[in-house]
């Protein structure tokens, strides 16, 4: 677990470098892809890191027993039990829960499962992986209301790969089923270094940087308004529904270029 804990600690040293300088005032200032403030991201973010430790520790059959009535989600799915606490209140939540969270999972075995979606257990490894890419993708809901632009590590692999292994669900949340059509995935990370997935030799295929993927695959960007490679139809389809994250299927932002 190590490896994926320690990118998840460092992911997590960024996005707390980015906030606590806020204000007030910074706080409550609208997050962009959503309805919820820079405060609400970061109590789903606390929200759900600590929904991870109960679900580690057994207390829950599943995240969705759990979460809903502890923390009291509106039909937006902000978090109403904690909304009235200041910013840096909720700060200091965070980084005391995130690091109870981090030191369990230091402490489980890669395979160990743990319940998070109903009759879905996830492996540790893939709870902390997918841990760092919802912390990410809400960071990236500040830094586009900033005016900023996204950072990206290598260690956004961790959604690279939850994009690729979480495409059957994200052809079935949008009603398609999935087809035996070979395609590849050809990513470039920020260090030059490669991410492959699939068939070298489909004919569909996707390819561009870790960056503009990762952006659509946590459904920020539609990929006709990136550099992204798309060939074949069915590629495009993928690139098209692709979601890394789980629940119900996320619009995909309307193409500004559509090509």
């Amino acid at each position: 677990m190590k490896p994926i804990v320690t990118d998840l600690i460092a992911e997590q040293a960024r996005v707390d470098v980015l906030v606590s300088s806020f204000t007030d005032e910074d706080w409550d200032r609208p997050a962009a892809h959503t309805e919820w403030t820079f405060k609400d991201e970061l109590l789903h973010i606390t929200a759900f890191d600590y929904a991870a430790i109960q679900m580690m520790e057994g207390n829950a059959e599943n995240v969705q027993v759990f979460a809903d009535p502890f923390f009291q989600h509106n039909e937006i799915h902000q978090v109403l039990r904690f909304r009235h606490l200041p910013g840096a209140e909720v700060l200091d939540r965070w980084r005391r829960i995130r690091s109870r969270m981090d030191v369990m999972m230091l402490d489980k075995n890669p395979k160990d499962r743990v319940p998070w979606a109903p009759g879905l257990p996830m492996a540790a490894r893939s709870l902390a992986s997918a841990r760092l890419m919802e912390l990410w993708a809400h960071s990236v809901d500040l830094t586009d209301a900033l005016g900023l632009e996204p950072e990206v590590r290598d260690r956004i692999s961790a959604t690279l790969f939850l994009s690729w292994q979480a495409r059957p669900n994200a052809y079935r949340i949008n009603g398609f089923e999935l087809p035996d059509t070979p395609l590849f995935l050809e990513i470039t990370l920020p260090s030059g270094a490669m991410w492959t997935k699939g068939d070298p030799e489909a004919a569909n295929r996707i390819s561009g940087t870790a960056k503009d993927w990762a952006l659509v695959a946590v459904r920020r960007r539609n990929w006709m308004d990136t550099d992204l490679q798309v060939e074949g139809d069915e590629a495009r389809r993928y690139a098209t529904v692709v979601q890394a994250f789980a629940g119900e299927a996320a619009a995909c932002p309307p193409a500004i270029h559509p090509r």
